[in-house]
């Protein structure tokens, strides 16, 4: 049960966005790594070795696209198609962001609930703020997010015009108690950053502060109903190692633990210059965690 959370409320960094990946820690992933695809697209990010279509979750291109997915949560994941190949699918295309929704419209119903945001990192020379970006989902209407408004009007509470915005398991009008705990925990976060005039360290050292907030029921967690655990991961930004019991056949899963293994932070200033962070906590059984960070930086104005 990912969470993927972003806000435009930091006066020096235009785009942040927060990401905790959810998953059984033994399924084969690759860690965050560059590569070219589709001629000149210059691609950053993890992949899922589960599927042979080997997709992801999340990722950037040099030229400042962004994707995040996260799954609608259904008993019925299994699918023809993989989600993880649309992150991928929108990152190496060269479509309008509203062309590449049109044509992928008529693959929705051979892919499993989802929703998506993405769109090309940009910003307004008059605000300096980021542009708009999209919300595509199978489970609910498109939507767009990070839209300009008058502050004065009472539209600006409403989802397009949030400026901490965050997408869970959920369908993404409708949150769980995770994506609000994690959108009040940012919206702090982006005032003591400010007032405090924190350094890019300090802001993602709090950042991946604020994706390790564990308020996950203990006694739940130390229950044998896997059903019951999974009901309570939509109470928690952050999700501790769940020990899985007995089997389900609607359920894909690898190993014996679930839980957050990736942590990614995606760091945009005013130059233009884009900082990815991943951490990988778990990789396998043994809960042996890893707390090294892999950090990329380039600048996404200055992509041919």
């Amino acid at each position: 049960m990912c969470i993927a959370i972003a806000t435009t409320e930091h006066p020096d960094y235009p785009f942040i966005l927060l990401s905790n990946r959810d998953e059984y820690f033994k399924r084969p992933t690759m860690p965050v790594h560059f590569r070219t695809i589709e001629g000149d697209v210059k691609l950053l990010s993890p992949l899922d070795l589960a599927r042979p279509e080997h997709g992801t979750w999340i990722g950037v291109t040099t030229s400042g696209k962004v994707a995040v997915l996260v799954n609608y949560h259904e008993l019925d994941n299994n699918r023809e198609v993989s989600r993880g190949v649309l992150p991928l699918a929108y990152l190496c295309s060269n479509e309008s962001d509203d062309e590449w929704r049109e044509g992928i419209k008529r693959e929705l119903s051979k892919i499993g609930g989802f929703s998506l945001l993405y769109g090309k990192l940009s910003l307004n020379p008059e605000t300096g703020k980021i542009d708009t970006l999209n919300i595509l989902s199978n489970r609910g209407k498109h939507g767009k997010i990070f839209e300009t408004c008058d502050y004065d009007e009472l539209i600006h509470d409403e989802i397009q015009h949030k400026s901490t915005f965050g997408l869970s398991n959920s369908l993404y009008n409708q949150p769980w108690k995770k994506v609000a705990i994690g959108e009040d925990l940012l919206k702090d976060l982006m005032k003591e950053a400010a007032n405090n005039c924190y350094s890019q360290e300090e802001v993602v050292e709090k950042c991946f502060e604020l994706l390790s907030h564990d308020t996950y029921n203990r006694e739940v967690a130390q229950t044998k109903d896997f059903d019951a655990k999974l009901m309570e991961l939509r109470n928690s930004v952050f999700i501790p190692p769940l020990q899985r019991s007995g089997s389900n056949p609607n359920c894909v899963a690898v190993g014996k633990y679930y839980g957050t293994r990736t942590q990614t932070i995606i760091l945009l200033d005013k130059e233009g210059n884009l900082n990815y962070y991943e951490k990988n906590i778990y990789t396998s059984d043994n809960l042996e965690k890893d707390d090294e960070v892999a950090h990329y930086k380039f600048n996404i104005f200055q992509s041919k």
